[in-house]
């Protein structure tokens, strides 16, 4: 298992990168949500294509 990146985006569509503790991820998840961000976990691979794509839609 690799190593998880967590993602939280606020209403206002702020996103901000968050430590992940693996062993209460879960609960990491329900607190952000608690608080009316929108989290998102990715992987290695995940987190290197949605960068490539930012890049991408920025150069555009």
């Amino acid at each position: 298992m690799g190593k998880k990146y967590l993602f939280s985006e606020d209403t206002s569509g702020r996103v901000r990168e968050v430590k992940v503790d693996p062993k209460h991820l879960d609960k990491q998840l329900r607190e952000e949500r608690a608080a009316g961000r929108t989290p998102t976990v990715l992987d290695e691979d995940d987190r290197i294509r949605f960068g490539l794509i930012a890049n991408n839609l920025r150069n555009d």
